[in-house]
């Protein structure tokens, strides 16, 4: 939560509050986005979400005569999924977008940007790094539990 940046202070009920600018320090990070700049980004958000999906039923479409031996033929059902997954986060980040006051100013944290997704994407390599190393956490104690078992 941020907190805020001024005070309201009055001697008497009669004189008209004085609002006074203090040193407040900022609870974590905000970032502070023009609501109208929000929509777009949100926008961007979905139409690469409604391209991802369309993509993964070109792949779903494929036949055994249009595999090569870089591109071999993914399970449908796998594809499918996959179309499913981006059709509903597409509708998710526009129901969002339909509810943000173009005429507003947001403050989002790391938690909103991320749900968002309004981070920039993460390399891939970097992904996997980061799942190696959260499955190599879990399978390290889940060995050590059954060795000490035995």
């Amino acid at each position: 939560m941020i907190s805020p940046d001024f005070a309201i202070a009055s001697d008497s009920s009669d004189e008209e509050p004085v609002i006074e600018r203090t040193n407040v320090a900022v609870d974590g990070l905000k970032l502070t986005i023009p609501g109208e700049q929000l929509r777009t980004m949100l926008q961007q958000r979905v139409d690469d979400h409604r391209e991802r999906a369309a993509s993964w039923r070109r792949e779903q479409a494929r036949t055994p005569d249009q595999q090569t031996e870089d591109e071999l033929l993914l399970p449908d059902h796998f594809c499918a999924n996959e179309a499913e997954r981006h059709d509903w986060r597409a509708n998710v980040l526009t129901f969002i977008r339909d509810h943000v006051d173009a005429a507003a100013v947001y403050r989002l944290g790391e938690a909103d940007l991320a749900f968002a997704e309004l981070l920039p994407e993460k390399q891939s390599w970097l992904e996997q790094e980061e799942y190696e190393e959260r499955t190599s956490v879990g399978f390290n104690l889940e060995r050590l539990t059954k060795s000490s078992v035995d």
